[in-house]
């Protein structure tokens, strides 16, 4: 749904045209946002990222911001047999809860936030995900992913706890795959240095997390963590390897 180089699909000679929408389009424009993000919170985690940067703009859209949300349109035109699919009987691959964390460093522009990004997955298929900008500035990769890693964590406990409440306990740690091996370092051989406060105490929430059993972080190739789909546009390549690995077409539908 969105691009490399944008939520447009456009190439380098491409001028971006800024101009604000007039108040009937702002209508239409927050319309179709609203009913995309009505989407993307039910069934369609791959519209997350692309959702997300539509949102962004939601008091102030430009002409290009339509465009990318008639493109988003068009692609969920192109894709109405994708959808998720809950497996009932055991699978030995995919047992129970597990994460994908990750974070784009400073990819905001105008403000040089990070995004956040995670994909919670039960028995194979997606039952939580999340794409937004972090509301602090991140010094540094490995502080961005401390943030991600702690917003995964607090989702985390809340489906752990719904699993008990539902007799389906989580008796072992949640696996947490990260790609930044710098967190994954600090969570299982906290060494002390300088961090801001915010990220001090999200790094801290992590390292009680894993200290009481609730997680396990582990090491994932960037090419496998299918968080990465949400915190930034990405080749379609990518982007479809990720999709397929998380979601199911049904190709037996009109």
């Amino acid at each position: 749904p969105n691009r490399p180089d944008g939520v447009l699909e456009m190439d380098n000679s491409t001028v971006l045209d800024e101009q604000l929408l007039n108040r009937k389009d702002i209508k239409t424009y927050q319309e179709i946002t609203g009913a995309i993000m009505f989407a993307m919170t039910t069934c369609r985690p791959d519209l997350a990222h692309a959702t997300n940067s539509l949102a962004r703009r939601m008091s102030t859209p430009r002409v290009c911001d339509m465009l990318a949300a008639k493109r988003l349109l068009r692609y969920l035109r192109g894709t109405q047999r994708l959808g998720l699919l809950f497996r009932f009987e055991a699978d030995s691959e995919h047992s129970g809860i597990l994460a994908f964390a990750d974070a784009d460093w400073a990819n905001d522009k105008e403000e040089r936030r990070s995004t956040t990004g995670y994909i919670v997955m039960y028995k194979g298929t997606p039952i939580a995900w999340h794409s937004s900008l972090q509301s602090v500035i991140a010094l540094s990769t490995c502080e961005s992913d401390c943030i991600a890693l702690s917003e995964c964590c607090r989702e985390l406990a809340y489906l752990r706890e719904l699993a008990a409440f539902l007799h389906q306990s989580e008796d072992e740690p949640t696996p947490v795959y990260e790609d930044n091996e710098g967190i994954i370092d600090l969570v299982k051989n906290p060494v002390h240095h300088k961090r801001s406060k915010h990220v001090d105490v999200k790094f801290y929430y992590i390292r009680v997390a894993h200290e009481k059993g609730m997680i396990k972080v582990l090491k994932v190739h960037t090419d496998l963590n299918r968080a990465d789909i949400m915190t930034k546009a990405t080749t379609t390549t990518i982007f479809h390897r990720h999709v397929d690995a998380i979601m199911f077409q049904d190709d037996a539908l009109p």
